[in-house]
C-alpha cells in the first residue's frame, strides 16, 4: 500500500526545492518579484493603509536549508506579507450572542488546510458587535494562520468581511494575492513549514508561536509565472494521489470483506471436513470442563454462575458433530486490576525482582517487548499474582484501539496485565488461532450490530461476552481450519 501523506509531502518537498517545474529564462528572476512586492509595501505604508515596521534581519547562509534554483530567491515570511495579529479579545462578542447568520467570527476549528469551513461550527456576529472589534478583520483571499493549540492549522478566507479570533494570524500578501496565496498556501502545507514552527515554538503545555518569530519564517519565492506552474503541477499531482488512494481504499476494503468472509466459512465449518479419527465434540467438551477445573485453581479463579445453558437461538448452523458451548465453558476469562489498584506511581525500573506491566499497546502490536513499566515482585506477591500472564494467554484491548487479540509466545517476561486489559486463557482442546479468528469475528459483528460500523467502542460486559456461543469441533479440525483460513488469506495477498 502507498503512504499518500508521505508521497504527497515528497511532492511538496520538490516543489519547493524548484525540482518539478523547467526555470524558464521568460519567467524573469524573483529579484525582479522580491522588487515588486517591496514597492507595493512602500505604496501602502505612504498612503496609511499599513505601519512602517523596522527591517528584518538579513538572511545567512548558515540558515538556508536547502539550495534553490538561482533565479529563485530566500525572503523572510513578512516580506511577502502582511502578519495581523487578531483582537486581543477584550472586544470580542460572548460566544452566547453570536448567531447562524451574519459575519462570520473564525476560530482553528472553521480551518481544514484549504479554506474555512461554513458548517455548524461557523459563528456570526451582528455589524454593531464587528464595528466594536478593533483589529483581525479579515478580507477575501486573506489566509489565516493558527498560533495557539493547533500550530500552523490554516486555510483561505472566502468570504466579504468577517473578524478573527485571538489564537489565529492573517497573512494579506502585498502583490498578486490571488497567485501567491496559492504558492504560499503549498508551504503552509510543507513539512519546511513544520520544521520552522518547531524550531519557534515556545515549548509550553499549550504550543504557541509568537507573531513575530512567524515573520521570520524563511520563505523559498520562485518567480511568479513559474509560481502558477508549481501550483497547476502540484494540484494535477494530488489529483492523481487522492485517485490511487480511493482505489487504494477500495481494494483494502473489498480485501476486508473477503477476509471475513473467508473467517466466516472457516468457522462455521464450511472449509473442511471431519475425518473419523478425529473423535466427537462431545467427547473433547468433557475434556475442556476437565482442564478449566485445573486453570480455575491453579490461575486464582471462580466458577461463574451465570453463564447459560445453550439454547435454540444460536448464530448460524453448524456441522451435526460439531456442538455449541459458551465462551466461559471453555476458558478463563479476567480484566485487569481496577482503579487504583494500579497506578503509575507503583511502578519501578526493570530490575533482578521486578514484574512487568503489559500494556494496551502488546495487544495492538503484537508486540511483547514493548513497554518500561514494572511493578516489585513484593506488590505482585502481595496484590497482582491474580492478573499474571503466562505464555499461551491471549491478551485483549479494551481501551484505544479496541479488540485487538494477541497470543503471547513463549518466553515472555513474567508479568501482569493493566487496566486496559483483558486476558484469557483457553482449555487444552482449544487451538488459540481459531479462538482469535473466532473472538475478532464476533467482536466485529457485535459492534455492527451497535453502531452499524466497523469500529469496536467497547468489549461487551463480562456477563455478556462469557455468554457469547463457541463452535466447538475437534482440535484437529480446529487446526485444519486455521491452516486452511491462513492458506486462502496468503493466496488472497500474492
Amino acid at each position: 500500500m502507498i503512504n499518500i501523506v508521505t508521497l504527497k509531502n515528497k511532492i511538496l518537498e520538490l516543489a519547493l526545492c524548484g525540482k518539478l517545474t523547467k526555470q524558464l529564462e521568460s519567467d524573469g528572476t524573483s529579484e525582479e518579484l522580491y522588487n515588486e512586492i517591496q514597492a507595493e509595501k512602500a505604496r501602502m505604508i505612504k498612503e496609511g493603509r499599513i505601519k512602517k515596521k523596522k527591517p528584518l534581519q538579513k538572511i545567512e547562509d548558515d540558515e538556508i536549508p536547502f539550495i534553490i534554483p538561482d533565479n529563485w530567491k530566500w525572503i523572510k515570511f513578512a516580506e511577502l506579507c502582511e502578519i495581523i495579529n487578531g483582537d486581543r479579545g477584550k472586544n470580542y462578542p460572548a460566544k452566547s450572542t453570536l448567531k447562524k447568520v451574519g459575519i462570520p467570527f473564525i476560530s482553528a476549528l472553521n480551518l481544514d488546510g484549504k479554506s474555512v469551513i461554513d458548517d455548524e461550527n461557523l459563528f456570526c456576529m451582528d455589524d454593531e458587535q464587528y464595528e466594536n472589534i478593533g483589529s483581525g478583520k479579515l478580507q477575501r483571499g486573506d489566509i489565516i494562520i493558527c498560533i495557539r493549540g493547533s500550530l500552523g492549522k490554516h486555510g483561505k478566507y472566502p468570504f466579504d468581511k468577517g473578524a478573527i479570533a485571538s489564537s489565529l494570524v492573517i497573512s494579506r500578501v502585498y502583490f498578486a494575492a490571488d497567485f501567491i496565496g496559492d504558492y504560499e498556501m503549498l508551504w503552509l502545507d510543507s513539512l519546511m513549514f513544520q520544521r520552522q514552527i518547531r524550531k519557534y515554538d515556545g515549548g509550553t503545555a499549550q504550543p504557541n508561536l509568537a507573531a513575530n518569530n512567524l515573520e521570520k519564517f524563511l520563505f523559498p519565492l520562485p518567480p511568479l509565472a513559474e509560481q502558477k506552474r508549481i501550483c497547476k503541477i502540484v494540484k494535477e499531482a494530488y489529483r492523481l494521489i487522492d485517485a490511487i488512494d480511493k482505489l487504494q481504499l477500495r481494494y483494502s476494503i473489498d480485501v476486508d470483506i473477503l477476509r471475513g468472509k473467508l473467517i466466516d466459512a472457516g468457522i462455521q465449518g464450511k472449509l473442511t471436513t471431519q475425518l473419523p479419527e478425529d473423535g466427537t465434540a462431545e467427547d473433547l467438551y468433557s475434556e475442556i470442563q476437565a482442564d478449566k477445573a485445573r486453570i480455575l485453581k491453579k490461575r486464582k479463579g471462580r466458577e461463574d454462575k451465570k453463564i447459560k445453558t445453550v439454547e435454540k437461538d444460536v448464530p448460524f448452523e453448524i456441522p451435526g458433530y460439531w456442538k455449541w458451548v459458551r465462551l466461559g465453558d471453555i476458558g478463563l476469562f479476567k480484566k485487569g486490576p481496577f482503579g487504583s489498584a494500579l497506578t503509575k506511581s507503583m511502578f519501578v525500573k526493570k530490575g533482578a525482582d521486578t514484574v512487568k506491566v503489559y500494556e494496551q499497546q502488546h495487544a495492538i502490536k503484537r508486540d511483547n517487548e514493548l513497554g518500561t513499566y514494572y511493578i516489585t515482585r513484593e506488590y505482585f506477591d502481595e496484590k497482582m499474582s491474580g492478573f499474571e500472564v503466562m505464555p499461551g494467554d491471549i491478551i485483549v484491548s479494551c481501551a484505544g484501539t479496541i479488540g485487538e487479540t494477541y497470543i503471547m509466545p513463549d518466553g515472555i517476561e513474567h508479568g501482569i496485565i493493566n487496566q486496559a486489559l483483558m486476558r484469557i486463557t483457553l482449555a487444552e482442546g482449544i487451538d488459540k488461532k481459531f479462538f482469535q479468528y473466532y473472538f475478532e469475528a464476533q467482536l466485529k459483528k457485535s459492534a455492527q450490530e451497535e453502531s452499524n460500523g466497523s469500529a469496536i467502542k467497547n468489549i461487551p460486559p463480562f456477563d455478556v461476552l462469557k455468554n457469547w456461543y463457541f463452535p466447538l469441533t475437534s482440535i484437529e479440525e480446529q487446526r485444519r481450519i486455521v491452516s486452511k483460513i491462513d492458506e486462502l488469506l496468503i493466496a488472497m495477498h500474492t
